[in-house]
Parts: structure tokens; sequence; C-alpha cells
């Protein structure tokens, strides 16, 4: 659940209602933060004990109307784009270079076509 490049700062939970769907909460002091709820001016939160949800309230219920979870494309694009600007970083690659490595790699990452066009397309 959580995120490994963000250590404990991000928790990412799949949603149940909607399959494919993710909701992105942010660590605020002891508790996490839906990060567009809090865009939208609301404060939707749940914490995390041992990699478990805890609380009264299911995660996906209380946020603000017009909060919408992720596609789970959406964070594996933002996986891929972290991946490769550390490679930049690690290896003294040419950023070039690790993007063209990044889009080779794509059809061996992700199964489906769908995930594969919206990450060339970043």
């Amino acid at each position: 659940m959580l995120s490994k490049y963000l250590r404990d700062s991000v928790v990412v939970y799949p949603s149940e209602r909607k399959p494919g769907f993710v909701y992105k909460y942010m660590r605020k002091d002891m508790e996490y933060v839906c990060c567009r709820c809090r865009e939208l001016g609301k404060c939707r939160s749940i914490r995390v004990v041992n990699d478990t949800v805890v609380g009264r309230k299911h995660p996906e219920d209380d946020h603000h109307p017009d909060c919408q979870p992720l596609p789970q494309s959406v964070l594996l694009a933002l996986e891929a784009d972290r991946d490769m600007r550390q490679n930049v970083r690690s290896t003294g690659k040419r950023p070039r270079e690790a993007y063209t490595d990044m889009l080779t790699n794509v059809a061996k990452k992700f199964k489906s076509s769908d995930e594969q066009v919206f990450i060339s397309q970043i």
C-alpha cells in the first residue's frame, strides 16, 4: 500500500467500487489526506497502522463530490517517469537515452495496450 519511491509519505488505496482506479493519500502529521479532496478544499483523511487502513468509515466514503479516483495507469506513468529520472541521476545517462530506454521497456512493463498508449503520450 505504501509507495516504495516516496517512502511512507504517500499511500495508494485501490478502489473497491471502481476496479482499475486508485485514491492517492499524502501524509499529514499522523494521518493521510486525500490529495484530490485537498485540492478541492476538503480534508478527507485516513489512518494507517501496520499497512492497514483503520477507522470507522470506508476509505472511499465522504470525499468531496468532485473527487474521483485516479486511473491506475496515471500512477504507473508517474512511476515510469521517476524511474527514468533516477536512472539519469544515478548513471549519468543522457536524458534522451533514458527516455528511449523507458519507451522500449513499456511493452515489457505494462500488459494492456491502453496503458502502453498512455505512457508513450507522456
